[in-house]
């Protein structure tokens, strides 16, 4: 891993507020040490990540022995984190009118913009990533499909369309995958072994849907989330294997007792810089192999914003997208990020 440009620093506020910006690298080469005292008490209600040689909580919530510096050093060398984006357009919601094929036509096209945000974001960390991609924006922009596969990142399936699986019948369903899979493959070059349903939507009367994804071709799934609302706060939270040869990769979640929040989307554009930090770092040392999810559209501050949305929607869509490229430079710098296919092959 090459060394990165030092960025601006942030500017915290100055009555003792806590400072959402952590340390930017954590060991390793050119890195810092942490700073003494520099972790927050709490946040949004949830337990932080305390520093070195304190009790952290792991992905499930669990208090682990104390993470000493050594060990955060060494996690950078040898620990991997997988990647994972999901390659939508920035107007690619699960709500009507979003949710339509004409909305292909309505709304402007930024995905070029925002793929190759990520695709330099991704060459900057020296990323290897998974992209779930949609069937329906392979066959607008095959050239985009070819160029992310040629910087030789992995290509899952998101969806023939942007359509939640559980509001199609379970034939429909398991055909988009065939001919979203088949395309994808064709345009790629590279087999398609991974699935992850928009917005998470193997739930509801799809919940057990995960079992026609190995006659399918398919080798893992990451299409369930340990949230209510849009999963089941009960599921597991770290890869498991579903049956003989297909392991569910489910995204990461951070809680304190009944409060529970994504480590992906809008939570860590809004969460303090620490507590992503150590969050991340606490997986990367398990290598437990759950997923972080980007979206390129994330990467690109000046899309235009979306009228008659819900207020729940438009706060998970917009809040925090400023800046957040530099942010996730420093929130990742160090860690060895790989796509979702090299953790499952490990196993």
């Amino acid at each position: 891993m090459g060394h990165h440009r030092r960025l601006p620093r942030h500017r915290c506020d100055r009555q003792r507020q806590p400072c959402h910006r952590g340390p930017r690298h954590l060991g390793g080469p050119g890195g810092h040490g942490h700073r003494p005292g520099g972790g927050h008490p709490r946040a949004h209600g949830l337990q932080l990540l305390p520093g070195p040689a304190e009790a952290v909580p792991d992905g499930a919530g669990r208090l682990l022995p104390g993470v000493h510096q050594s060990f955060r050093t060494e996690l950078h060398l040898s620990k991997r984190l997988p990647l994972s984006l999901d390659w939508e357009d920035w107007f690619q919601l699960c709500c009507p009118p979003y949710d339509q094929p004409e909305a292909l036509d309505r709304f402007e096209c930024r995905l070029p913009l925002a793929t190759e945000h990520s695709l330099a974001l991704c060459a900057d960390l020296g990323a290897t990533a998974t992209w779930f991609c949609l069937g329906d924006q392979a066959r607008r922009h095959p050239a985009l499909l070819h160029r992310i596969a040629g910087a030789g990142h992995a290509i899952g399936l998101h969806g023939l369309t942007h359509r939640r699986a559980f509001e199609m019948d379970r034939g429909a369903w398991r055909a988009s995958l065939r001919d979203g899979k088949a395309l994808l493959e064709d345009l790629s070059g590279q087999p398609v072994v991974g699935y992850r349903a928009p917005e998470w939507s193997l739930r509801g009367v799809a919940a057990d849907w995960w079992r026609d994804l190995p006659e399918l071709g398919f080798r893992y799934d990451s299409s369930r989330v340990p949230l209510a609302v849009i999963g089941n706060p009960a599921a597991p939270r770290r890869p498991h294997l579903l049956t003989e040869g297909l392991w569910e990769l489910p995204p990461p979640v951070l809680w304190s007792g009944p409060v529970r929040m994504p480590l992906w989307g809008w939570g860590p554009r809004v969460m303090p810089f620490s507590l992503v930090r150590r969050a991340l770092e606490t997986l990367a040392l398990e290598d437990a192999g759950t997923p972080l999810v980007l979206h390129p559209w994330e990467l690109d501050a000046e899309q235009p914003r979306l009228p008659g949305l819900s207020l729940g929607h438009r706060y998970t869509h917009s809040i925090g997208l400023r800046g957040y490229g530099g942010r996730l430079r420093e929130l990742l710098d160090g860690f060895r990020l790989t796509s979702l296919e090299a953790w499952v092959d490990a196993q």
